[in-house]
């Protein structure tokens, strides 16, 4: 594990001589416990975590970021950040009068929608987080190349071209599936090297009333489809992840009506199996974010999505030899898509306030998924000083675990402790 980091941390230290000119370093150590009522409690990880970010200025006239994610889990058996994770960003910005370029590794978001963002497409993410608004463990940057064009004061068009992006970061270890007599075993490659090139167009208006967006990716999706040899379940096989290009088309809005602010995401995903045929595949779908904003009584921050998906086709994979076993491995693959029926819909709320002031601040995100399953997380955070602050939280689901063949991320009910420096 020490020989992992240490050239990490000593490539950090030799940055320093450069002249950065802005230093931001994080590092937290913390604890989550598992609190399923099924399974009783259970020590899950201690981790010890640091982020340095650092930029600069050349003289030679570009800008320079760098940022890096080390963490290590001393208790229990130990383990450490896959040195392949640790760097996060590391890029160059050339700015010019009418347009920029950018070279290197970077975070791009697009759209509007701070939650499940349908343009949200160019980056692979950990689906495995113990909490789901892990903003240390959450999207992984890709290396790219973008230019970004400035026509007028209001407008911006960007284009961004990635060579080689990653796919997401899956539950470790090979998964049963009980029902078929097939094992998936995922995939281990850190870069989807047989399939390069990815672009992604984006045009952005920010008006007086409105900001306005426009976007295309023709892209390699970062989730995987599935590979099924047999659905015979008198037939064992090994079920292989496999990754295939999309389009996006998509267009987003942000407005202010009265004291509130409303904002929508519409994509249009066309995957490879539009007829739905594939039982292992994506279905092509239309995902709808609305974003609603509002500071509610009792100055608490409130933030409500409504996320409508419709997917074609669905359903209409081939049958096979063994219908029992197919109709089992196609839910289990939809679930795993989340695509589990043809119209889907859940609503995620989001509420803020700070007391004391503004030394605590407590939060709660709510998930209602039309279903038994409702996501509860609590949060709270208190700052000790302008440097320290500790903070504590859970991720609870109402009901048993979801009983899912091919279930995304394994976590259940847990809370966290954490102590926190930020610089």
């Amino acid at each position: 594990m020490k020989v992992r980091i240490f050239p990490a941390i000593l490539f950090l230290i030799l940055l320093f001589p450069l002249g950065a000119r802005d230093f931001q370093f994080t590092t937290f150590v913390d604890y989550y416990g598992g609190v399923e009522p099924s399974e009783g409690y259970e020590s899950l990880r201690t981790r010890v975590y640091m982020q340095p970010r650092f930029s600069g200025s050349s003289k030679l006239g570009f800008d320079w970021f760098f940022s890096a994610n080390l963490w290590a889990q001393p208790l229990g058996e130990p383990e450490a950040i896959d040195p392949r994770d640790i760097l996060q960003e590391a890029y160059l910005l050339f700015p010019f009068s009418l347009f920029d370029i950018t070279l290197g590794q970077k975070l791009v978001t697009y759209g509007f929608a701070d939650i499940y963002g349908p343009l949200n497409a160019l980056h692979s993410s950990n689906r495995a987080p113990l909490s789901l608004d892990d903003g240390y463990d959450a999207r992984r940057a890709d290396p790219l190349v973008q230019l970004r064009f400035y026509p007028t004061f209001e407008d911006t068009i960007e284009v961004t071209y990635v060579p080689f992006t990653r796919p997401d970061r899956e539950r470790p270890g090979p998964v049963s599936l009980t029902g078929s007599g097939d094992t998936v075993v995922w995939s281990s490659q850190d870069f989807l090297w047989d399939l390069p090139h990815s672009v992604f167009l984006n045009y952005n208006r920010y008006g007086e009333k409105a900001d306005l967006q426009f976007f295309y990716g023709w892209y390699v999706e970062h989730t995987p489809d599935f590979s099924i040899p047999e659905t015979d379940s008198s037939i064992s096989s090994v079920i292989s992840p496999v990754y295939h290009r999309k389009q996006t088309f998509g267009a987003a809005y942000a407005t202010r009506v009265g004291n509130y602010t409303l904002s929508q995401d519409f994509a249009f995903n066309l995957t490879s199996d539009f007829d739905g045929t594939d039982m292992g595949a994506q279905n092509s779908d239309i995902t709808v974010n609305t974003q609603f904003l509002a500071n509610l009584p009792g100055n608490i921050l409130g933030q409500f999505s409504l996320i409508y998906a419709y997917f074609f086709n669905h359903g209409n994979h081939e049958v096979g030899t063994d219908p029992e076993a197919a109709d089992y491995l196609a839910t289990a693959v939809q679930e795993f898509h989340t695509q589990p029926l043809q119209h889907i819909a859940f609503v995620i709320g989001h509420f803020e306030k700070s007391f004391l002031r503004e030394k605590l601040k407590a939060q709660l995100n709510v998930g209602f998924f039309f279903s038994p399953e409702v996501y509860l997380a609590p949060r709270l955070a208190y700052s000790l000083t302008d440097l320290w602050a500790v903070e504590a939280g859970a991720d609870i689901t109402l009901g048993d675990p979801p009983d899912q063949a091919l279930r995304r991320n394994p976590s259940n009910d847990n809370f966290y402790l954490r102590l926190v420096f930020r610089h």
